[in-house]
C-alpha cells in the first residue's frame, strides 16, 4: 500500500514539474516573440525616422540650392510618399486670384482625388483611360467649397479616410481608380495662412498606419514652412525682376524726352518733368516742322503707369509719324486720334496740345485736345490770359466729333510774352489741408515770376508747388514747360 502513495506522490511530482516547465517555456516563448515584436516595430520606426530626417535634410539642401517652385514642388510630393510609404501623392496650392485650389505637383502613379468623369470611364483601353483620367487630375482646379480636397484645406486637422471611395464626393460615382485606396490630407499653413493642401494615396487595401500620421503630420508641417518660404522668395525675386523692368523702361521714357530746347532764335523755351511713378504718362516733345518752324506738344494720359506710359508712347509715335510739314496742329492731332482710338480701353483717354511756333513770325498757331489751357502772360500790359479753344480728348471718339471740336487756333505773342504749358498734376497737387494747388496760385505764380527768365520761371513754380505740398507724397506726374518770346 505504501508502494501505491509513493508511486502516487511521484506522479503527482512529475505532472506538477511538467506543467510549471511548460508555463515557463511558454512565458518564455510569448516575451521571445513579444521582444522580437518590438524589435520589428523599433526598427520599422527607425526606418521611418531615418527617411523622415533624410527628407528633412533633402529640403533644406533644396531651399538652398534650387528653390525653384516648380522643384520645390516635386521634391515634397514624392519626398513625403517615400516617407510615409504611400503609393501616390499630390500637391494643390491656393491661387488667391481665383480662390481655386491648384494642382502644381503629383507622383508618377495616379492619385484619384476627384470624381472619375462619365467620358473617361466609358473608354474601353484601360491604359487611356488611366493616363486621361490622370491628365484630368493633373490640370483641374478645385473650388475651394464642394470637395474633399477643399475639405483637407479647410480642416484644423489631417483627414484620414480608410477608403477615399466612402467620401460623399464619390458616392455616386463609380471610379475603379479608387478601389481600396485610402486617403491622408493635410492642408498646408504658413504664417497663419493656408497655401495648399498635401495629399497622399496608399492603394490596394493599404493602411495608413497611426505612426505614418504622425509622421505625415511632421513632414507637413515641415513642408508648409518650405513651401511657403519658396513662395515668398520666388515673388520677391519676381518683383525684383519687375521693378528691373520698370526702371528701364523708365530709363528710356527718359531718353524719349527731349534733351534740348528747339533752335528757335526768337523765343526761349525751358520744361521740367517728374514722374509720380516709376512710369509715367505725362509726355512732351519738340518737333521739327520744317527749317522755320517748331512744334511743341504736351500730353497726359487719365491714368498712371506702365498702361499710361505704353498710350503716351503710342502718342509719341504717331505724332512723330505726322508733324514734317504740316503746318495745322489740328491735322495733326486728328491723326493722332485716330490711330489711337482702336487701342484705347473706354475708360482711357489722352489730353493733348500741340502747337507750332514760326522763326521770324509773332503768330502761334495751336489746337488742343481735351488739355489744360495754357496761360499767356503779356508784358505789354501785365496781364494774364487763359488759351482755351475749345476740343475733345483723344480717345473717346473714333473721329467725327473730334474733328468738329478740335481746330486750329491761332494768336500773336509779342516780346515778353511767356506762354506757360502744364498738366494737371500742377493745379491738382495738394497740401496737407487737402487743397489743391489750383490755376489761381498758378496764374499768380506766373505773374510774380515773369520777369525771370523761362527757366528761372519753371524752376520758381515747381519750388512753389514742393512747398505747397509740404512733404505730401505726388500723386501724379508734372510736366511745366515756359515759352518765352524774346
Amino acid at each position: 500500500m505504501e508502494h501505491f502513495v509513493y508511486a502516487a506522490v511521484i506522479l503527482i511530482l512529475g505532472i506538477s514539474a511538467l506543467f510549471f516547465w511548460g508555463n515557463e517555456h511558454r512565458a518564455r516563448k510569448r516575451a521571445h516573440e513579444n521582444a522580437r515584436t518590438l524589435a520589428q516595430e523599433r526598427d520599422a520606426i527607425e526606418i521611418e525616422e531615418r527617411r523622415m530626417f533624410g527628407f528633412l535634410h533633402g529640403l533644406g539642401e533644396v531651399l538652398q540650392e534650387d528653390n525653384s517652385p516648380g522643384n520645390m514642388h516635386r521634391y515634397v510630393v514624392n519626398g513625403v510618399a517615400e516617407v510615409i510609404g504611400a503609393d501616390a501623392g499630390i500637391l494643390y496650392l491656393l491661387d488667391a486670384d481665383t480662390d481655386k485650389l491648384v494642382p502644381v505637383a503629383q507622383t508618377p502613379k495616379l492619385a484619384p482625388v476627384l470624381p472619375l468623369p462619365s467620358e473617361i470611364l466609358a473608354q474601353e483601353d484601360e491604359k487611356r483611360r488611366e493616363r486621361d483620367y490622370k491628365n484630368y487630375v493633373r490640370l483641374s482646379p478645385i473650388p475651394m467649397k464642394g470637395s474633399l480636397v477643399g475639405e483637407t484645406l479647410a480642416s484644423e486637422e489631417p483627414i484620414h479616410l480608410v477608403r477615399i471611395s466612402d467620401h460623399a464626393d464619390f458616392s455616386t460615382n463609380e471610379n475603379p481608380f479608387q478601389e481600396g485606396a485610402g486617403y491622408l490630407g493635410a492642408a498646408l499653413v504658413y504664417g497663419k495662412k493656408r497655401v495648399g493642401v498635401l495629399i497622399m494615396i496608399k492603394s490596394n487595401e493599404g493602411v495608413f498606419s497611426t505612426n505614418d500620421r504622425e509622421v505625415f503630420t511632421s513632414v507637413s508641417e515641415q513642408s508648409s514652412f518650405a513651401l511657403g518660404s519658396a513662395i515668398i522668395h520666388s515673388e520677391v525675386t519676381e518683383k525684383r525682376r519687375l521693378e528691373q523692368e520698370l526702371m528701364q523702361a523708365s530709363e528710356i521714357q527718359r531718353v524719349l524726352l527731349p534733351r534740348n530746347s528747339p533752335e528757335l532764335s526768337d523765343y526761349e523755351i525751358f520744361a521740367d518733368y517728374k514722374a509720380a511713378r516709376i512710369l509715367s504718362g505725362d509726355y512732351y516733345d519738340y518737333l521739327k516742322v520744317d527749317d522755320d518752324r517748331y512744334g511743341i506738344a504736351i500730353g497726359d494720359v487719365c491714368g498712371k503707369g506702365v498702361a499710361a506710359s505704353l498710350i503716351m508712347a503710342m502718342c509719341r509715335a504717331n505724332l512723330r509719324g505726322r508733324t514734317f510739314e504740316n503746318l495745322s496742329p489740328a491735322s495733326v492731332l486728328h491723326e493722332v486720334n485716330r490711330m489711337i482710338f482702336p487701342d484705347i480701353k473706354e475708360d482711357l483717354f489722352v489730353s493733348l496740345l500741340y502747337l507750332i511756333l514760326e522763326r521770324g513770325s509773332n503768330e502761334v498757331t495751336l489746337a488742343r485736345a481735351g488739355h489744360e489751357p495754357p496761360i499767356l502772360y503779356r508784358k505789354a500790359t501785365g496781364t494774364l490770359e487763359l488759351i482755351e479753344p475749345p476740343g475733345l480728348a483723344a480717345g473717346i471718339d473714333e473721329g467725327p466729333v473730334f474733328k468738329r471740336s478740335v481746330k486750329d487756333h491761332r494768336f500773336q505773342m509779342e516780346s515778353g510774352d511767356i506762354l506757360l504749358l502744364y498738366t494737371d498734376g500742377i493745379i491738382e497737387s495738394e497740401n496737407r489741408k487737402g487743397d489743391e494747388f489750383g490755376i489761381e496760385r498758378l496764374s499768380q505764380a506766373v505773374e510774380t515770376y515773369s520777369k525771370s527768365s523761362s527757366e528761372d520761371l519753371v524752376n520758381s513754380i515747381t519750388r512753389e508747388i514742393t512747398e505747397f505740398s509740404n512733404g505730401m507724397p505726388q500723386t501724379d506726374d508734372i510736366t511745366l514747360i515756359a515759352i518765352e518770346k524774346r
